[in-house]
């Protein structure tokens, strides 16, 4: 810093002529130094400052003139700054005398001392504020402090006037009072203290929308989305379209045979073979849309401020208006390759918000219809696509002979074309890759975590990602499925409206994940074989052990899943129907809470249950729809079904042979003290039954527990014993 553009300034603010001398040298006094700091220098200033000085700003002489040039409008802006803070720092002292004053007239309370010694702030500030406006100022010429703001190499200039850190583009202008305070508390970072920040009004974002128009007027949005794309994308694995519409056509032929043995005597037209048979996938787009309202602006621009002085951060990355942007487009972003792999689209309720899973089809859904039938949007008929392979389950212990006899059952033309892929969802290549070590580790020629059929190299293995809830394998050419949009970018396309404290921001956009070829249409599944399919794939997606969560409040829905777990919600909630249920089609609801759960009455669509279900946490009921819509009961299951029943009255039960059990049916009073042949480190889980006479567990003796237990119908506690021979609480319910 050349300290020497600042001494004509500070001698007048000292009320000087000239220097003081310390030993025969330039200097500054004790009480000079204790009233710069004062007017807001620091004590790293001061001290460099007077070293400078004292040298009589030798080190400084090397640049000549040209360093007082560039540092001139530098000083003057520093100057300025302290003059706009410290009567920043006046308006905030003279509101506090106000609201001081106005408590002692309204409230009674004794505030003389406090408005005295505010009285005296004012005095001094007011002080402070005539000496730096008398202080001078140096005017090089219109302009001139821009030329030096980047000095040709692209600084961030806190002393910049009119920007952000001398960055250019209408977001970073000082006339936004964001970036007022962002410098303000930018410069305090870098030592120059900033005594008072600008408080933050109602009034300061109503340039938001103006900002957003210039923030893609210039290559910033190039970059936000390049940021984006650096992401986890599954555009990686398939392809990303764009200008395509709903309903566009994607034509695909299929071919009888052709070809025979040499037989030119016979009648031409005779022998003539083959035979096209032109078929088309239609693209489905869908339409999806963000809406959200940022309601505290106040702290949303905190959170900016702090990004802005993160240690080893280069503030020259982020405006107010691209942080509101890029902090929105990286959810959106994320929901997006969720809902590609596991969304299912549910057309929404008017006025009422959907969920960013169902707003499309994704890759998963899109097979399950081809798979299972669908109505061809063209002739209304309902028809199948893909005719799926009967592997069973997919375990670590068979997957790697259900991948071969899989890939063994598609057609050799297309198995052995090179251009044949297994997609696999990620959490599957672990276990294909544990199961060949396994079964190969020990042979010479053994390849660990190979990425192809171990019996057919010429199938790459390629991992979906986002797909740990999905079983089904598929095969397919690398470039059939594809991801598409209408426009590029039109997801970010944001569109900004302030009021008052709040930022409404949304973006309408359409996409798609969809298959170039699938297969023939068939109207009989009997019909279809494998020889016109594109697609192969196993006969199940999602387990029936993985549950959903259904939604708070509402009847659950089968859209997503046919297993289902209900959550907490705001009351009891009598559930009247299970939405989107398929007819004939197992139903597997699980109460996930008994906090404001949920519960059936054997009325309406459920008159024909055996009795109201009234169930526990991890019960489950298995419901039928007819086609009448009314349910009939499968089966009724209690989380304790599976678990190990102590004997009656027992008061120091077993563990063995166990982790999960269930008290007896007791007789009388029955309270557990100890339990026999437990290991430690086990977690056990302790059911109860009955209510009369339920099991009891003290906080003591043997037991660590929050408080005492008592084991009725429909409670559980998770124990487990320690080293020390105790048992401790670890959950219960």
């Amino acid at each position: 810093m050349k300290f020497k553009s600042f001494s004509a300034h500070i001698l007048a603010l000292l009320g000087l002529s000239e220097w003081s001398k310390v030993e025969d040298k330039n200097s500054i006094t004790v009480e000079e130094v204790a009233k710069l700091k004062n007017y807001g220098f620091t004590e790293k200033f001061l001290t460099d400052f007077k070293a400078s000085l004292e040298n009589d700003f030798q080190d400084e002489s090397e640049d000549g003139n040209q360093g007082e040039e560039t540092e001139e409008p530098k000083t003057t802006a520093f100057l300025r700054g302290l003059l706009g803070d410290t009567a920043a720092r006046l308006t905030q002292a003279q509101e506090q005398l106000e609201a001081l004053q106005t408590q002692q007239r309204d409230e009674n309370r004794n505030n003389t001392a406090l408005i005295a010694k505010k009285d005296a702030e004012i005095t001094k500030l007011s002080g402070i504020i005539a000496q730096l406006s008398a202080a001078a100022e140096d005017d090089p010429g219109k302009g001139k402090q821009h030329n030096a703001q980047a000095d040709g190499k692209g600084k961030f200039n806190l002393q910049d006037e009119k920007q952000l850190g001398g960055l250019q583009g209408e977001m970073f202008s000082l006339d936004r009072p964001y970036n007022l305070r962002a410098k303000a508390a930018l410069m305090e970072a870098a030592g120059f203290e900033m005594i008072a920040l600008p408080k933050a009004s109602s009034i300061d974002y109503s340039r938001l929308k103006e900002d957003l128009g210039a923030f893609y007027r210039i290559p910033w949005q190039q970059r936000l989305q390049s940021f984006l794309m650096e992401l986890p994308s599954i555009e990686s694995i398939f392809p990303l379209e764009s200008g395509y519409q709903d309903l566009a056509t994607l034509v695909n032929i299929w071919l009888g045979e052709f070809s025979q043995a040499g037989n030119e005597e016979s009648d031409f037209d005779k022998v003539t073979k083959g035979s096209y048979e032109f078929d088309d996938e239609t693209l489905r787009m869908f339409n999806v849309m963000f809406a959200h309202r940022f309601k505290n602006l106040k702290a949303l621009e905190k959170t900016w401020i702090g990004t802005l002085n993160k240690e080893g951060s280069n503030p020259i990355k982020w405006s107010f208006i691209e942080y509101i942007l890029a902090e929105t487009a990286k959810k959106l972003h994320n929901e997006r390759e969720q809902r590609r792999i596991n969304g299912i689209r549910k057309d929404p309720n008017l006025n009422e918000p959907g969920k960013a899973l169902a707003a499309a089809d994704g890759l998963y859904e899109f097979l399950n219809k081809k798979v299972n039938g669908h109505t061809d949007i063209n002739n209304g008929k309902f028809v199948y696509q893909i005719k799926p392979f009967e592997l069973g389950e997919l375990t670590e212990a068979n997957i790697g002979e259900k991948v071969y006899k899989g890939t063994s059952m598609i057609p050799a033309v297309l198995r052995d074309s090179g251009n044949l892929a297994l997609y696999m969802p990620s959490h599957f290549i672990v276990l294909y890759h544990k199961y060949n070590e396994l079964h190969y580790g020990q042979n010479q020629d053994y390849k660990a975590n190979i990425m192809y059929v171990k019996e057919y190299p010429a199938v790459k293995i390629i991992p979906v990602p986002n797909a740990d809830n999905h079983h089904r394998i598929f095969w397919t050419f690398e470039g059939n499925i594809k991801t598409y949009e209408d426009k590029p970018g039109e997801m970010t396309a944001f569109n900004l409206e302030q009021e008052d404290w709040s930022l409404k921001v949304w973006s309408n956009w359409r996409e798609s994940i969809w298959a170039i070829a699938v297969g023939f249409k068939y109207t009989k599944k009997e019909d279809m074989d494998y020889t016109r399919q594109m697609i192969f794939c196993n006969e199940y997606d999602r387990p029936a052990s993985y549950f959903v969560d259904a939604d708070k409040d509402k009847n659950p829905s089968a859209k997503l899943h046919t297993s289902i777990v209900t959550v907490a919600n705001t009351a009891e909630f009598a559930i009247t129907d299970i939405e989107d249920a398929p007819v004939g089609t197992v139903i597997s609801l699980k109460c996930g809470s008994v906090d404001k759960g949920v519960k059936i009455e054997k009325s309406g669509n459920f008159e024909l249950i055996s009795e109201a279900w009234q169930p526990g946490k991890g019960d489950v009921i298995k419901l039928m729809k007819r086609a009448d819509g009314k349910f009939i009961e499968i089966g009724r299951e209690n989380a304790s079904s599976d678990a190990l029943q102590f004997a009656s009255d027992e008061t120091e039960p077993s563990l063995l042979d166990g982790e999960v059990f269930v008290t007896g049916e007791n007789t009388k009073a029955t309270a557990i003290t100890n339990f026999t042949d437990a290991e430690a480190g086990v977690v056990y889980t302790i059911y109860g039954s009955g209510s009369e006479f339920a099991s009891t567990i003290a906080a003591g003796g043997n037991f660590v527990l929050t408080e005492a237990m008592t084991l009725s119908e429909g409670k559980f506690i998770k124990l487990a014993k320690a080293a020390d021979g105790k048992f401790y609480e670890v959950a219960r319910g």
